[in-house]
């Protein structure tokens, strides 16, 4: 491998990380975004804790919503986006490592899968736990 090669190919990997990063940072970016925003529920998350019972917060109490199939799946997102909010920071490093693997398997002309694939189940795995407290629920 002569100087040159080298050169690309860190230039090459610093821009894969730069992306995988990005891709990243605005996934989880917009998850915050939309569960403080009150995940679809018609209230911020401010106003979600008015009347929990909390010192110096009314005692009002929420009307507990009539279950559709449309609210069971609002419910479901909001589950399923709450998890992603919080728990892809923690999975960074590991699809980060999992990307750079990747980038030596392609270089070796070995079979790999896309680092998308890899996050997708993850973030499917979290569907599932989503689905199960949508039951709860």
């Amino acid at each position: 491998m002569t100087a040159s090669d080298v050169t690309v190919l860190e230039s090459v990997l610093r821009r894969d990380r730069l992306l995988v990063t990005a891709a990243l940072v605005g996934v989880i970016a917009i998850a915050w975004i939309w569960v403080l925003l009150g995940a679809g529920l018609g209230m911020s998350a401010g106003g979600m804790t008015r009347g929990s019972g909390m010192p110096g917060m009314t005692d009002m109490m929420m009307a507990p919503a009539v279950w559709t199939p449309g609210y069971a799946l609002l419910m479901f997102a909001m589950w399923w986006v709450m998890m992603a909010a919080k728990m892809l920071p923690s999975a960074a490093p590991m699809l980060l490592l999992f990307a750079r693997v990747n980038r030596t398997e392609r270089a070796r002309e070995r079979p790999f899968v896309p680092t998308g694939i890899f996050g997708a189940g993850y973030l499917a795995a979290w569907g599932g736990f989503s689905a199960l407290a949508t039951g709860l629920q």
